[in-house]
Parts: C-alpha cells; sequence; structure tokens
C-alpha cells in the first residue's frame, strides 16, 4: 500500500484537530444552553420607570413647621409617609414617639444628614439605574402580567433598607444602602467586608428584584432545610429571570472565584447535604450559615461560601422548570410541598 504523503497527513490531522474543538465548542454550547436563563423578547413591551426622589422630597421639609409638611408630603406620598414613618425610623425604644416626632428627629440628627448630603453625590442622577430598572420591569411584566408596575421610590432610611416592596403598587430603593464599600458610614462590625461589597450601584437591581419576588411569594412552609432553601432558590430563580444578563454571582453575592467553585464541586456540596443528613434537619444553628449570608460554611466545605444551600435550590428549582417547562411562576411559588418539589425536579448534580 503506497505511504500518504507527510503533507497530506499533517493536513488530515488539522482537519481532525479543527473538527474536535468544533465539537467541544457545541458541547460547551450546549451545556450553556441547558442551563442558561431563559431570554424571551421584551423589547415591545412598554416601560417608562421615573424613580420617585421620596429622599429629596422629606429632607426638604421645615422642621419648624413639620406638621404641616407631613400633611402636603403624604398627599403625593400617601403610602409611603405612613410606611417610612411608622416602620423604618420610629425608635422601637420610645413606643410613645409619635410619626411628627420621629421625623423630626431623624431629619435634625447630624449623621443623617451627612448621609442625606452623601446620599445627593452620589446619585444626582438616577437615569442610569431608571435604565436598568425599565428593562427589569419589562421582564416583570412579561412573566407576570396581571401585576401592576409599581411606584419606585428613592429613599434614605439609615440603613434600614436596601430595598423593599409595600404591596403591588410600591417598591423603593434605600439609596445609603448603596454608596460604595469602602464608605466611611458603613460599621465594618454590623456590616463585614462579604456584604459590603454589595453596596454598590451595580446591585440595586438584583435586590429589587429579589424584594418583588418577596412580595409575591409565602414563607416556607416549615423549619426544614431543604424547605429554606426551595424557598430562597425560588426567589433566585425568578430573579434571574428578571435579570438574565446579570452574572450569577452577583446575584448570590458572591466574588467570581466564589462562583467558579460552587459550579465545580455542586456535586461535592450536594452529596454532604444527603451524607450529614442536613435536608431535613431542623436545626438552624447548624445550618444556618447555608441559607443566611455568612463568610463561609464550613458544614459542607471549610472553602464553601455562606448561602450556598440558596444556590442548590436555586439549581433544584431550575432542574424542577426543565422537567416541567409549563409550570407558571405562580404555579411554582405555590408549590410548598419541599419533598413533592424535590421528587419532581428530579435533581441530579452535574459532575463538572
Amino acid at each position: 500500500m503506497s505511504k500518504i504523503p507527510f503533507h497530506i497527513v499533517r493536513h488530515l490531522l488539522s482537519i481532525r484537530a479543527l473538527f474536535g474543538l468544533f465539537l467541544l465548542v457545541l458541547l460547551c454550547i450546549q451545556c450553556a444552553d441547558d442551563d442558561a436563563t431563559p431570554r424571551p423578547n421584551v423589547s415591545q413591551i412598554p416601560m417608562d420607570i421615573k424613580i420617585q426622589r421620596f429622599d429629596r422630597d422629606v429632607f426638604s421639609l421645615d422642621t419648624a413647621h413639620i406638621s404641616s409638611g407631613m400633611q402636603a408630603l403624604a398627599q403625593r406620598y400617601p403610602d409611603l409617609m405612613t410606611l417610612f414613618c411608622v416602620n423604618m425610623i420610629h425608635d422601637p425604644a420610645n413606643p410613645k414617639e409619635t410619626p411628627d416626632q420621629a421625623l423630626k428627629g431623624f431629619l435634625t440628627a447630624p449623621s443623617v444628614r451627612f448621609l442625606f448630603d452623601t446620599v445627593q453625590r452620589v446619585y444626582a442622577d438616577l437615569s442610569g439605574t431608571e435604565k436598568e430598572l425599565n428593562q427589569l420591569f419589562k421582564y416583570y411584566k412579561y412573566y407576570f402580567p396581571q401585576k401592576p408596575i409599581p411606584q419606585v421610590n428613592a429613599i434614605v432610611s439609615e440603613y434600614v433598607t436596601d430595598a423593599f416592596t409595600a404591596g403591588d403598587s410600591l417598591c423603593g430603593i434605600g439609596l445609603d444602602m448603596f454608596l460604595g464599600e469602602n464608605f466611611r458610614g458603613y460599621n465594618p462590625e454590623i456590616f463585614p467586608s462579604y456584604i459590603r461589597r454589595q453596596f454598590q450601584k451595580d446591585y440595586i437591581p438584583i435586590r429589587l428584584a429579589k424584594a418583588l419576588v418577596q412580595n409575591m411569594a409565602d414563607v416556607p412552609p416549615g423549619n426544614q432545610l431543604i424547605e429554606q432553601m426551595l424557598y430562597n432558590g425560588k426567589v433566585l430563580y425568578m430573579a434571574d429571570c428578571l435579570l438574565p444578563e446579570m452574572p450569577d454571582s452577583m446575584k448570590m453575592g458572591y466574588t467570581r472565584k466564589q462562583m467558579e467553585g460552587c459550579y465545580a464541586n455542586e456535586q461535592e456540596v450536594w452529596a454532604r447535604l444527603l451524607s450529614q443528613s442536613l435536608l431535613y434537619s431542623t436545626d438552624f444553628n447548624k445550618f444556618k450559615k447555608l441559607v443566611t449570608p455568612s463568610p463561609n460554611a464550613p458544614v459542607v466545605f471549610q472553602e464553601a461560601p455562606g448561602e450556598v444551600g440558596n444556590w442548590i435550590g436555586w439549581q433544584i428549582v431550575k432542574a424542577y422548570k426543565k422537567r416541567n417547562p409549563d409550570a407558571t411562576f405562580e404555579q411554582i411559588l405555590q408549590m410548598r410541598d419541599a419533598q413533592a418539589f424535590l421528587e419532581a425536579a428530579k435533581y441530579k448534580p452535574k459532575r463538572r
């Protein structure tokens, strides 16, 4: 048999290598598509979000005539004024404090004034944030067509809230919680570094998205870890659908390295949860780092980031939706039997 010239062999090997690379790329694309967040076309949904500057309006009140000023402001913000004065800035140590007294004390406190002035410097213009929220609420309208688009308000509450909802018609952003991780007003003993790194402008949409979803989701039906995981997993899944372009790391509040670690060790984390009989545990102190903010979750791995249980819950919800593509968000939220949900999801973590 005649020999094939070397230059032809080399050419064939090059083609073979390229074909192999092509198959690898296709496989990677397929894997990415399996995990990809759906991105429906929402370009035709009209949306014009304008953030109301409640922060400026309330701080412009004349504290010498606080009652009349509050009455006038209540005409424009009837629900928010009550929520702000009674639930956010009221001194719980002084049950007899009236809303007028609470507001006057708040507005005249030097530390609060400093905070407000800082917010005005950092957030003199909210047009960029409005653009991001327009896209968020287009997806919100797509997935929840019966829900009204709420009025969005900017507030300064002295670190009480980063984002909130009040029913379906009102939501807000606590701008004082997004002044940058190095803002000197953030006490590191109260706000450690793994929390402060999320106190940035880019995190406003995800905080608001989670608040919107939590407004629709009932609290977990019980105290088992799996119930906590699935509740938080549903919130993450739906917030992900409202912000499909945002990196998963930001949705979790993780660094990129932590997020990569979760994907690389998904199977091992799930195996630890099962081997240690944690899923059905009701000992919150034993598993709280799995579902609440924490620098790590050593109950599964020393290097595992806090809330990794919530991330697994998110993957379970993805698996459920993949096996039940016609399930609506409302139906997913209404499924409160954690065991039934887990069985229907048939979750099987991938070996990465």
